[in-house]
């Protein structure tokens, strides 16, 4: 390894620059790095502090020299330093002329540059008084404080002139050896010699005894320049003792490290005899390696001659390992610095780039030689350039900064960084740059803007809500975010909730609050919560909430944050107490409900129950013929009648019973307190008589009554349908008695029910089984007494009861629709069996078959197409078709009556109105439908031969369907008596038991074919 003055030279510059311009990097781009320098820096400073320089020892001995000492700049002449002795008014006076006078300054200076050493150069000086000074000054070119100097010795200073030769004459009988003394064991080739000297010479002696430096003399005269003289810091630096050393050549401290670069360099300035500044590695007494920085000096006599070396020795081991360490940290932090994702910036005070890596030249799209000198405000666009002066500012005053800021690329783009920003400091604390560390955030900010921008929205999206959505804090429910719909709600601006954290509470409605705030604690446990309430608007309003909230927890379960949504549920609370209102009150009349009343029913049925004393009773009301009212005025009156009905019953009754609409025209009333029975006769009683009382309805008086069941409720009961069930079936037996009057229900009555109902479900089984059969009864010519035709009815053979008349499972037919069922299969079965006997009796074609038609048969709209489609089927001669209709089938309905009738007409079917005189019958009417027979009722026959009254009415009938072209048969004709009546009367036909009663297909041909 060779070191070269002008390397070490480099090193130390550039390693007292890092001493002077460093100053504490940001923890952000250099902590890593520093932590394991510290030490290393530490080690140095020791090291250094430890050493004793050059420029240091030229200090020492100018300030300890006996002569005055002065060192002048070269280039402006400048005095750099000097000791006190130069402060002589003879010696400052000499000096300054020699300054002042170029002639000799540049001499002496030309003298100097030709890097040998000037000694004992007498020079003439006048001064202003004319006086010529004689000086002998000894001189060296130096390089003192990064300058080109002189340093001079003035070693004589007279004003009597004497020659150069006078003057070494002098220096010689100074050295002779009779002014020389020789202390006891000092040797110098068996003795050591130390010239007596004078006190100053030996003050300087003490001075280089004290310096850490080795310092070495060796003779220069002698083979192998043996060594005269160390001092204790070579003593310290190589372990040898000046004893040990004395007479030996410096090249055992080479060991066998003898061909060193550096010892050619030592070796040949050694042979030129001048100057050397080498590194050599060297060893210590205990054989441990040193590096050993070393300047050899030659020592010249009066006569040029070489007399001595004088060597420096400086122990840097330490110093180079250290340097060494440094360069490779330093290396790998260049390497880091230089291959870091953040970009690192340099600048002076000035703000010029004193260095970038080169991901900083690239985030800006330029290289690090363009940004190389270039000034920070370049990069920058108007709107970087007014933060940059405050924090220019900021950093002129050594604070560290971390923020946010914007250059402008080089394509004129925008770059977002976080810069880290650490003042440099030197020695005496002035701002000498700065060093900063920038991270690209343009993707965050990019992100950051699209957040900000979506956040818009969403604030633009939730402010357009019409619900509340609203965030506090979970420990002061301070207002952390509330949208603008708090404004329309609660009648309040956003402001006053961020103001006044406790106004969440304050609105609330006052019955509400209690339940509100009993309710925090739940929600902060369980996490979620729904909850309904109240509160008032500053304008006095009361407004129901519907509040959703949830709670935010940190990551150690701690809630945080309440969020939520708040809803006006107002319209939505008054809708429900009208569907509550819907749920048990009557639309119309405003009555409790069915709902309502069976509720209030089964808490009568309660206090029965716990107390058996306690009675209460259940009227059910029907309105008598209400159909009528709606058929004939509509139905607009018919709910005015059903209102009017309601406002006048409750007169009747006291405030703690219910009256109730179940449906339609049917009304309960529930007497809660009740002694007997009496007790509900008598309201029903009372009810009678305020209907006798006609009402006033659209211009119309209509009278109605009303028929009324009641059931006495007793502990007996269990369930409120069962009261109310027998209250029904008492209502139905008053309905059976004639209506307009009321019934109390008996046990017998439930028997009656249940048995109707054991009888419609036989009936379905029935029907389902074919148990029902089609009979025929004869139709016989009144005057001729021959078999015209047959009337078709049903019959019913019941498995285990026998016989089962139509008289009882008719009506039920008729009110389950199972009627329809029973129609069909007459109509079909008799068709055909009329069939049957046309083709086994041709020569009776004349037959024909009255077959019956119920109301809901004939109101069926697939009629005709039906009966049709038998006669096709049968191939059947319409004409021997009879269809029997009653009057009320026909009068309920007239005109859809006679549409169908013409329908039927239209097929060649004849039309019979069956038990004329019985029914709700028109005679206005009847000559506009296309009837063909009237059938008298055999209420009006079976007294014709005793009852004039009943024979005029039944002459009536037959003159009436003569004059109208019509056909008259009477039925239930038992008796000669009657038949001679009827004769009489010129009645058509005739049916009863006296011809035949009704009989089997197979008894009626029996009966055909004996030709009866």
């Amino acid at each position: 390894m060779v070191f070269t003055r002008g390397k070490v030279y480099e090193n130390q510059v550039h390693l007292q620059k890092k001493k002077e311009g460093s100053s504490q990097p940001t923890e952000d781009c250099c902590c890593a790095y520093d932590t394991g320098k510290a030490q290393l820096i530490q080690d140095l400073q020791s090291y250094d502090n430890s050493l004793l320089n050059l420029q240091e020892m030229v200090d020492l001995l100018v300030e300890v020299n006996p002569f005055p000492v002065v060192v002048i700049s070269c280039d402006n002449q400048e005095i750099l330093l000097k000791n006190k002795l130069v402060e002589n008014s003879a010696t400052n006076n000499l000096i300054c002329q020699l300054i002042a006078n170029s002639n000799s300054w540049n001499e002496l200076k030309n003298r100097l540059q030709t890097g040998d050493l000037v000694s004992e150069l007498a020079i003439e000086i006048k001064n202003s008084a004319q006086e010529i000074f004689l000086a002998k000054i000894s001189g060296k070119l130096v390089n003192y404080k990064n300058s080109l100097a002189a340093l001079l010795v003035f070693t004589s200073v007279n004003t009597v002139l004497r020659t150069i030769t006078e003057a070494k004459e002098e220096s010689d009988k100074e050295l002779k050896p009779e002014n020389l003394t020789f202390e006891t064991g000092d040797v110098y080739d068996g003795l050591r010699l130390r010239p007596r000297l004078p006190a100053s010479f030996h003050l300087i002696e003490r001075a280089l005894a004290a310096t850490s430096n080795g310092i070495v003399l060796t003779d220069a005269n002698q083979p192998n320049h043996p060594i005269i003289y160390v001092n204790r810091g070579f003593e310290e630096i190589t372990g040898y003792s000046a004893d040990e050393v004395m007479g030996k050549n410096c090249r055992f401290l080479q060991g066998d490290e003898t061909n060193q670069p550096c010892l050619e360099e030592l070796r040949s300035a050694l042979r030129d005899k001048r100057e050397c500044h080498i590194i050599v590695k060297n060893f210590r007494k205990d054989g441990t390696p040193f590096w050993n920085e070393l300047y050899i000096v030659p020592v010249f006599d009066f006569d040029r001659q070489l007399t001595h070396f004088i060597g420096v020795q400086n122990d840097i081991t330490q110093q180079l390992q250290a340097q060494e360490k440094l360069q490779e940290q330093e290396k790998e932090y260049r390497r880091i610095v230089e291959t870091a994702s953040e970009g690192i910036w340099v600048i002076d005070q000035e703000n010029q780039t004193t260095f970038v890596n080169q991901q900083m030249a690239a985030m800006l799209g330029y290289t690090v030689e363009e940004m190389q000198g270039a000034n920070l405000f370049s990069f920058m666009d108007n709107e970087g350039l007014e933060l940059t002066q405050k924090y220019v500012a900021r950093r002129r005053q050594g604070i560290h900064e971390k923020h946010d800021f914007k250059f402008r690329r080089r394509d004129g783009s925008d770059l977002w960084v976080i810069l880290s920003c650490a003042p440099l400091l030197d020695e005496q604390g002035k701002y000498v740059g700065a060093l900063g560390m920038a991270t690209d955030i343009s993707e965050r900010k990019q992100a950051e803007a699209a957040l900000q921008e979506s956040k818009k929205r969403l604030d633009d999206i939730l402010d357009s809500l019409e619900v509340v959505v609203w965030s506090i804090a979970a420990d002061t429910f301070e207002t952390l975010y509330l949208n603008c719909a708090v404004v329309q709600m609660y009648g309040r601006s956003v402001d006053e909730f961020h103001d006044n954290p406790n106004l969440w509470f304050e609105v609330i409605h006052p019955e509400d609050k209690q339940r509100v705030k009993q309710s925090i604690e739940p929600l902060l446990l369980g996490g979620s919560q729904e909850l309904e309430y109240r509160i008032i608007r500053p304008d006095g309003q009361v407004r129901w909430l519907c509040n959703s909230s949830h709670v935010i927890y940190d990551t150690l379960g701690k809630a945080i944050r309440i969020e939520g949504i708040a809803s006006d549920i107002t319209e939505r609370k008054n809708m429900e107490e009208k569907l509550v209102h819907h749920a048990f009150y009557d639309d119309l009349t405003g009555l409790p409900n069915r709902v309502l009343f069976m509720d209030r029913l089964m808490q009568a049925i309660a206090k029965t129950q716990e107390n058996p004393d306690e009675l209460f009773a259940v009227l059910f009301l029907d309105l008598d013929r209400f159909k009528v009212v709606n058929d004939s005025l509509g139905h607009l009156v018919g709910d005015q009648l059903l209102v009017s009905f309601a406002q006048r019953l409750h007169d009747c009754l006291q405030p703690e019973d219910t009256f109730a609409r179940l449906g339609g025209d049917e009304f309960t009333i529930l007497l809660s307190q009740v002694k007997s029975i009496d007790d509900a006769t008598r309201i029903a009683e009372k009810i009678h008589q305020v209907l006798k009382l006609p009402f006033s309805l659209s211009g119309y008086e209509v009278f109605t009554t009303a028929s009324i069941g009641i059931a006495l409720g007793t502990n007996k009961y269990v369930q409120a349908a069962d009261v109310l069930r027998d209250a029904d079936t008492a209502l139905y037996s008053a309905k059976e008695q004639g209506k307009a009057w009321h019934i109390v229900f008996n046990p017998a009555m439930y028997d009656r029910a249940v048995a109707l109902l054991k009888l419609e479900t036989d009936l379905r089984w029935a029907i389902a089984r074919q148990e029902l059969q089609v009979f025929y009864q004869p139709i016989v010519s009144v005057a001729t007494s021959k078999i015209t035709g047959f009337e078709a009815l049903i019959r019913w053979q019941h498995p285990e009861k026998g016989f089962i008349s139509p008289a009882e499972f008719i009506p039920v037919a008729e009110e389950t629709g199972l009627i329809i069922q029973i129609g069909q299969f007459v109509l079909s079965e008799s068709c055909q069996q009329l069939k049957r006997w046309h083709k086994e009796f041709p020569q009776l074609q004349h037959l024909s078959m009255n077959i019956n038609l119920s109301g809901r048969q004939f109101s069926q709209r697939c009629l005709v197409e039906e009966i049709q489609q038998l006669l096709q089927e049968h191939e059947l001669d319409p004409s021997s078709i009879k269809l029997e209709i009653t009057e009320s089938a026909i009068m309920s309905s007239p005109e859809q009556a006679a549409n169908i009738l013409q329908q039927l007409k239209a097929l060649g079917i004849s039309l019979c109105i069956d038990d004329f005189g019985t029914g709700y019958s028109s005679l206005a009417y009847l000559h506009c439908f296309p009837i063909d027979v009237l059938k008298i009722d055999r209420s009006f026959t079976n007294r014709i031969d005793s009852d004039g009254e009943q024979l005029a009415i039944v002459r009536a009938i037959v003159t009436l369907a003569s004059n109208l072209g019509m056909s008259v048969v009477a039925e239930g004709v038992e008796t000669v008596n009657q038949l001679v009546q009827l004769r009489l009367l010129k009645c058509d036909q005739a049916q009863g038991y006296l011809f035949s009663r009704a009989l089997s297909s197979d008894k009626i041909s029996l009966l055909l074919g004996n030709g009866e």
